[in-house]
């Protein structure tokens, strides 16, 4: 069993007005699925670079939670 956690990457569609800054910095996590952000991946291993995406999104569609625990890493208050 890894010891890394694993995070869950989820948009809200509700909310993403597709500025597009999560797939300007990381192109390789996030995509445009109809004119808003899609993570590429639902599960990822821990990503320091997503936290920042997330804290960054101008309208904080971005949600990560660790898996194990459910808890939500961002974005930060």
């Amino acid at each position: 069993m890894s010891a890394e956690p694993r995070w869950r990457v989820t948009v809200d569609r509700d909310v993403c007005i597709g500025a597009g800054v999560c797939m300007g910095d990381l192109p390789h996590r996030f995509r445009f699925v109809n004119g808003q952000s899609q993570p590429v991946d639902a599960e990822i291993d821990a990503d320091d670079e997503v936290l920042a995406v997330a804290d960054s999104c101008p309208r904080e569609a971005i949600q990560v939670l660790e898996i194990s625990t459910g808890r939500v890493i961002a974005p930060l208050d």
